[in-house]
């Protein structure tokens, strides 16, 4: 059975996936690149710009059982299975891990881990009868450790990376190949506006947060596009860099387990196997906002 080059990139739509515009650039590389490619979000108009540049767009949402097999379904009928899932899809919730409403917690799980592994489990037959291929999920740097206010967003990211290592050595014998993409934060991705913009409702003690907050908002905006940013600013990657990346985690005869983007997350690493435990969180304590 010839193995389908089709990619199903979920996310793709503004709002969802990467709001930086990492899942549009992807689908624009990946399709000028000459790969069907199905471009999937929940708000289909704000895939109106895919659409007219002649990418096929779906409505999908992890967190919609239905939408997800429609989707596969599809592609299927088109091309015999999947060929490369591209699992994107996934928001930011801000709060601290004492304050922040479990029903809040289950959502940023249901899409950021459950609704990529229920629509992986999807894809994977189809992967396994045509002898072949490809499972890439979007982690982060923040896949390796955690920072205050962001706990949550970021446990979905270590829950990934675990999927991923584990999901590897299952397929491989089938001819599936996993891949972990691990970017610095991202130019203009995930970054709030205002403390009013971060999502929360009046659950956030503010007698306990609210300076918190407010240095997150502004400490945050370094990863706004700007001409001349801070340093945390210019160490951030763009969008286009993570197609770039992501295209060859398509295309690599052995493509490499994880892809690690920018510099901080090959740096950081070894930098906390140096400094130990307590040096790393003096580290954190010293760059990040803290209460």
């Amino acid at each position: 059975m010839t193995q389908s080059r089709a990619i199903l990139l979920t996310g793709a739509s503004s709002g969802t996936g990467m709001s930086s515009g990492s899942g549009k650039a992807t689908a624009l590389r990946l399709h000028r690149a000459g790969w069907p490619v199905y471009a999937t979000g929940r708000n289909l108009e704000a895939l109106a710009d895919l659409a007219d540049e002649g990418i096929t767009v779906l409505y999908l949402d992890v967190n919609d059982e239905e939408s997800m097999a429609a989707a596969v379904k599809r592609i299927t009928d088109e091309h015999g299975a999947v060929g490369t899932l591209i699992n994107n899809a996934a928001y930011s919730l801000n709060g601290t891990i004492g304050e922040t409403p479990m029903d809040q917690v289950r959502a940023q799980f249901e899409t950021n881990v459950f609704g990529l592994c229920r629509l992986t489990q999807m894809v994977l037959p189809g992967m396994r009868e045509q002898g072949g291929g490809r499972v890439i999920i979007m982690s982060s740097l923040f896949g390796m450790f955690a920072t205050p206010g962001r706990g949550y967003y970021q446990a979905t990211k270590h829950a990934l990376e675990a999927i991923g290592d584990s999901l590897r050595l299952e397929v491989a014998r089938f001819g599936i190949k996993v891949v972990l993409l691990q970017p610095a934060p991202i130019l203009g991705g995930f970054v709030p506006d205002s403390v009013g913009d971060l999502g929360m409702d009046s659950h956030e003690n503010p007698a306990l947060y609210r300076e918190f907050w407010e240095h997150f908002v502004d400490w945050h905006q370094a990863y706004r596009l700007s001409d001349n940013p801070p340093l945390r600013g210019k160490i951030a990657v763009r969008a286009e860099n993570v197609a770039k990346v992501l295209e060859t985690a398509v295309t690599a005869p052995n493509p490499r387990i994880r892809y690690r983007l920018g510099m901080p997350p090959r740096l950081l690493p070894k930098m906390r196997a140096i400094l130990g435990e307590r040096g790393w969180e003096k580290f954190v304590r010293s760059f990040f906002p803290i209460p």
